[in-house]
């Protein structure tokens, strides 16, 4: 049976409803969610929650983010011991779902976003469509993968990989 993928255009910003981090006060798993109710805006304010020890932070409305997302841009890893730090570029915390693979970096913000990279890494045949104002452009998640991710080579491993995120959840 042939797995096949559909690319409906989901954009990453589509899996930012829940991002999950590790808590900076214990070292757990924390959720960053949106306070209000515009997903899509960029004025959007977030706010950290950990369940494990009641730690809570919310965005501040000060640039605190743009200092932040510029940290996030121009390198994607913290300044720790770790290999591999991929942060989020809210509150420059380390997501909790990432690890090593193939030599580069596996992450994902939540479990739809895990589920959506495990969809794609396993079909044998992964199909686009043209969009029906912009006509074929490069927007979408699925287009916007790194090559490693797409190469064949590397499925079994990424698959293992997704295999033990989803059991940290």
């Amino acid at each position: 049976m042939v797995i096949r993928f559909r690319d409906y255009r989901k954009r990453l910003s589509d899996f930012e409803k829940e991002i999950l981090v590790r808590c900076p006060q214990c070292n757990g798993t924390a959720k960053i969610l949106t306070v209000n109710s515009e997903q899509s805006s960029p004025s959007s304010i977030k706010r950290i929650t950990c369940q494990h020890c009641s730690y809570t932070k919310q965005q501040s409305k000060d640039g605190k983010r743009k200092a932040t997302l510029l940290l996030w841009q121009n390198n994607y890893k913290a300044k720790s011991n770790c290999d591999y730090e991929i942060l989020d570029h809210f509150f420059g915390l380390p997501l909790w779902l990432q690890t090593s693979c193939c030599g580069q970096v596996l992450w994902a913000y939540n479990e739809a976003h895990l589920n959506f990279l495990e969809t794609y890494v396993q079909s044998r045949l992964r199909e686009r469509l043209p969009d029906d104002t912009l006509g074929w452009h490069n927007g979408s998640l699925a287009s916007r993968l790194p090559q490693w991710i797409k190469l064949m080579q590397h499925r079994e491993k990424i698959l293992q990989k997704i295999q033990q995120l989803k059991h940290s959840l």
